[in-house]
């Protein structure tokens, strides 16, 4: 199990499970990643809020052999706040979100420019 550190925005959540999530990321180094975020949706988590959508983060991850583990976050950025104050800032995030999920492709390559794009908007 090797780990290696990326800094990503959270693009997508979905429930694993009872209190698991799988997190959808546009990291750095890495591009679109897929990875199981374990015991994020409990009260008592490490993480809190950090993967959420809109967040940008530090994440130190374990490569696994369907998903990676997070194992580590640190918020570089929370982009969330400022756009829950306003509908349509929120509704243009999510169109964001969703394109740059869609134009990089999840095979490990680095996506820099996109990830700057998505950072700098």
């Amino acid at each position: 199990m090797s780990l290696y550190r990326d800094s990503a925005i959270v693009l997508r959540t979905h429930k694993l499970g009872e209190a698991d999530r799988i997190i959808t990321l546009l990291g750095r180094e890495r591009g679109v990643v897929r990875a199981a975020a374990r015991g994020v949706r409990k009260t008592s988590s490490r993480f809190g809020g950090r993967l959420e959508p809109f967040m940008h983060v530090d994440l130190q991850l374990a490569e696994g052999k369907s998903l990676d583990s997070i194992t580590q976050a640190v918020t570089l950025d929370a982009f969330a706040r400022d756009l829950g104050s306003s509908y349509p800032a929120y509704t243009a995030g999510t169109v964001m979100l969703e394109t740059a999920e869609r134009l990089v492709h999840d095979d490990g390559e680095p996506a820099v420019q996109q990830y700057q794009l998505l950072v700098g908007a």
